[in-house]
């Protein structure tokens, strides 16, 4: 004879709750305590039960799936964030749904008007300009989006960002503890806001302890900083900086290969950083490098998004149009590596310079210079 399927009452049962906190707890309809979903997943796990997920969308409106919207140059960073966010939804019973934009806001909107068709219960997006994806945060119309790692200033959304001026202020510290006093910045285009925003925080952090200047844009690829090297090395022996600070790891690669190449001693002669760590969890610390902890942004995305369903549901719901955005800002971890002196110079902070003392730094130990 065959054995009945577990219902929603036999998981309350083995809970110890009514059907109805059960149903909230496997549902999210209405929050409960920490305890009390364990104790409720812990029952429905061990009898085995599975909720009609069809019949729980056709009763409550929801599909129980969420959109991610990230750029098509995906790397290693932005698997960490995929990772992240979707072990955040897993834990609630939401399903992820990917999808990748080419970097214009044309793909964004054609994604986010996609996902909206699928009904999904909302949208983490990682812009993929910001200068023109304004348009696809207001695609979301009343689904609730999360922007994060990077955002376009809107009241339709919250946010989960780096903190710039925080991250800025830890490399050029670390720069000008170690005597850096003219710093060139590769792989930065003045003309994008978001390039600009950075090239005005690190000249904020330097101001009194070091000149801070922009080499004519290259793309921020290794090929780029490639290029950037050769004009830097080409223009002689007076015109090289004491550290070039790049945009990510890959044009810092394309840096140091050039620098190698002509023989300029790194660090001794010329220092180099990276404002984008492209691979968390490497073990090769050749540059120093900003880790960004795109983990913990994917997991405050998904508690945003939780929060602003929950916000939007049952009695006393908060109208989206009412509602604030917020943002959260998170600081970013400085891996030091042989790209830059192993030890500050004594004295060499100025009296207008910031101090690493201010701020947060890495605990990874320095490696031996290259050789």
């Amino acid at each position: 004879m065959q054995t009945p399927e577990p219902t929603l009452a036999d998981v309350a049962a083995r809970a110890g709750v009514s059907v109805a906190t059960a149903s909230r707890a496997l549902t999210g309809a209405r929050p409960v305590s920490d305890t009390l979903h364990r104790k409720v997943r812990d029952a429905s796990r061990e009898l085995g039960y599975r909720r009609n997920a069809v019949a729980s969308a056709l009763r409550l409106q929801r599909t129980e799936t969420v959109g991610l919207v990230l750029p098509r140059y995906t790397t290693g960073f932005l698997s960490a964030l995929i990772e992240s966010v979707s072990d955040g939804l897993e834990r609630n019973d939401l399903s992820l749904v990917l999808r990748y934009s080419e970097p214009d806001a044309l793909h964004d909107v054609g994604n986010v008007e996609s996902l909206m068709a699928r009904r999904v219960d909302g949208i983490i997006i990682c812009p993929s300009s910001l200068e023109a994806s304004q348009e696809s945060i207001e695609a979301a119309g009343p689904v609730p989006i999360v922007q994060v790692g990077r955002f376009v200033i809107t009241d339709r959304s919250d946010s989960v960002g780096l903190d710039e001026d925080r991250a800025t202020a830890m490399l050029v510290a670390h720069l000008v503890e170690r005597a850096a006093r003219r710093m060139l910045v590769v792989g930065l285009d003045p003309d994008a806001p978001a390039d600009a925003r950075r090239i005005r925080a690190l000249r904020g952090a330097a101001e009194g302890a070091a000149v801070v200047d922009v080499a004519p844009f290259t793309p921020a690829v290794l090929d780029g900083g490639i290029r950037a090297a050769e004009r830097v090395v080409a223009a002689g022996p007076a015109a090289l900086p004491d550290a070039i600070v790049c945009a990510n790891d890959d044009v810092a690669a394309g840096v140091l290969a050039v620098l190698r190449m002509r023989g300029l001693a790194v660090p001794a002669r010329v220092q180099v950083a990276s404002l984008l760590d492209l691979s968390p969890g490497r073990e090769d610390l050749t540059v120093t490098t900003l880790r960004h902890p795109w983990p913990e942004m994917g997991r405050e995305a998904v508690r945003l998004l939780l929060d602003s369903q929950q916000r939007g549901r049952g009695p006393g719901a908060e109208p989206a149009a009412e509602r604030i955005a917020r943002r959260v800002s998170l600081a970013p971890q400085l891996v030091p590596g042989q790209s830059t002196r192993e030890h500050p110079v004594p004295d060499a902070a100025s009296p207008g310079a910031v101090s690493s003392a201010t701020v947060p730094t890495a605990t990874v130990p320095h490696p031996k210079e290259i050789p």
